[in-house]
């Protein structure tokens, strides 16, 4: 039987309850862990722990802080940085949380924790990839606490480009749980908050230091480029939706990420430079049919992508910088995610096109990602036989990975597979919340832009809405429209008149049809 916890969807709970067992059921996830795991957790032991912390690196001193939003259900990282004295050189720190110290390989644990795959965070509530046990206490850095690290320390330029990294096991202790609204009130001088976190006052003075590099660092601008509208859900204290706002990102979510972003760069690059089997994170170039419709598309508002067959991102950043604050911006963003294939995960590297990288892996979220916990016990497993792997004649000594490749590769497939479950069960579960918040705008006005024409009609996003909805040819009665699909335009036969791509129309509510979940509209 499936027990559900702290759900607070709807106002009749039954109600709620039937919405996770509806996505549960769907997806195949699973809720509730088995005895034995939850029991096998309890009996470590922290003399284990306490002789674990003798063997590694003590960075307990360091000012690290974790920085994450308000209602963080979990702290795997922790960041530290400061200028390296007499020079132009940074050093940054990125500590994450050493969940394989917790999850043995083969454990029952470990299988579940592979099952999976990735924890998925729903609005009010998560379905976590380990026990809570685990996640929001020995392997959350919280404040104050003396956490088992891998820590990636990376030296870095003036200008904020990589120059070199290594990684090691170490004890970390967080000096502090800030929110990215609080670094930013801090960089802004808040007096309160500033006196709040005194102590660590020099930190976030080179947080903001380094921040400002990173930012104008070109190799790390293509990152900040690209950001979805992503809807932060508003509720009433029934669980209902209240309203959906624009998710607000501030300087300092740009930082983290930068930060982060690096620390999965170097080690990619760990990974590859010692030949150790473990998962690389791939995102592959738009094909040359996909470019080409693309480029047709950009056409139809006067635009250009150069670089000939194959375009680097440079080419499509020079591209979307000619876009800000047009209309149409958010189409051209649409198609072009449109015109790439989701990443991957794969035992080969084949470099990622979204972040503009030859190398990349995912290093910074064991907590709640499978492939990441995979990345950790690649390096560890080398840094603990490094000295063998170069000074024995033994093959079994030299072995320098884990993992072969044949486990790796199913390894891969699976966390691709339970990455995509994850998507589509978040898609699923919003829709339903959507729609229940729709529902009760049936017959409002609101605006929107056309983002996509089709000889039936035109679909319109409203923005207040995040969703899509239909203006069927049908009803625009002022005249009698046809698709005119080279110019890709919805034309008037009488009067002339004509719907563009990213042209701006109020709309109002008409229906929804739940089974297509398709929103009917008319035009104002």
């Amino acid at each position: 039987m499936i027990r559900i916890i702290n759900i607070k969807i709807s106002k009749e709970k039954n109600k709620s309850v039937s919405i996770f067992r509806k996505v549960m059921k769907k997806y195949q996830i699973r809720a509730v862990w088995k005895k034995k795991i939850v029991n096998s957790i309890r009996v470590i032991q922290p003399q284990k722990i306490n002789k674990e912390k003798s063997f590694r690196k003590d960075l307990r001193s360091l000012p690290f802080v974790t920085i994450d939003e308000k209602d963080a259900y979990d702290f795997d990282d922790a960041v530290y940085c400061y200028k390296i004295p007499n020079t132009s050189l940074w050093k940054l720190f990125v500590a994450i949380s050493d969940v394989s110290f917790f999850v043995e390989k083969g454990s029952d644990l470990d299988k579940e924790a592979l099952y999976r795959g990735t924890s998925i965070y729903f609005p009010l509530n998560v379905l976590p990839m380990l026990p809570e046990q685990l996640s929001n206490n020995l392997c959350s850095l919280l404040p104050n606490k003396d956490r088992l690290s891998i820590v990636c320390e990376m030296t870095l330029s003036h200008k904020g480009n990589l120059l070199n990294y290594m990684h090691y096991e170490a004890v970390i202790k967080s000096h502090a749980r800030l929110t990215y609204e609080e670094v930013i009130k801090i960089w802004k001088n808040d007096v309160n908050l500033s006196k709040k976190f005194f102590k660590i006052k020099k930190t976030l003075k080179n947080f903001r230091f380094l921040s400002s590099i990173l930012h104008k660092n070109k190799n790390l601008k293509k990152i900040i480029f690209f950001h979805n509208s992503e809807p932060n859900f508003i509720f009433h204290h029934s669980g209902k939706i209240k309203n959906i706002i624009l998710k607000n990102r501030n300087r300092a979510h740009t930082f983290v990420e930068l930060c982060m972003i690096l620390a999965n760069k170097s080690s990619a690059l760990f990974l590859k430079k010692n030949n150790i089997i473990s998962l690389f994170r791939n995102h592959k170039c738009p094909t040359s049919i996909q470019i080409r419709n693309f480029r047709n598309l950009l056409s139809k508002f006067n635009l250009t992508l150069k670089g000939g067959k194959q375009p680097l991102f440079e080419d499509y950043l020079k591209l979307f910088e000619k876009l800000k604050n047009k209309p149409y911006k958010e189409i051209i963003e649409l198609e072009l995610l449109k015109s790439t294939k989701k990443a991957f995960y794969s035992e080969k590297n084949f470099g990622h096109f979204g972040l503009s990288e030859k190398f990349y892996t995912h290093f910074t979220s064991p907590i709640r990602r499978y492939p990441d916990l995979m990345v950790h016990r690649g390096i560890k497993y080398f840094l603990k036989n490094k000295n063998n792997i170069k000074n024995t004649n033994n093959i079994n000594a030299k072995r320098k990975s884990l993992y072969n490749v044949e486990s790796m590769k199913k390894i891969a497939r699976i966390c691709s597979k339970s990455e995509k479950k994850a998507d589509k069960a978040y898609k699923f579960f919003i829709d339903i919340l959507k729609f229940d918040f729709i529902k009760r705008k049936i017959g409002k006005e609101f605006h929107g832009v056309i983002i996509h024409i089709t000889e039936f009609g035109f679909f319109v996003k409203i923005r207040d809405l995040f969703t899509n909805g239909l203006v069927h040819v049908s009803t625009l009665k002022d005249d009698y429209y046809y698709y005119n699909r080279k110019n890709m335009t919805l034309n008037g036969k009488r009067f002339k008149k004509k719907f563009f791509l990213g042209d701006s129309v109020k709309v109002k509510i008409k229906s929804m049809r739940y089974k297509n979940k398709i929103l009917d509209l008319f035009l104002i």
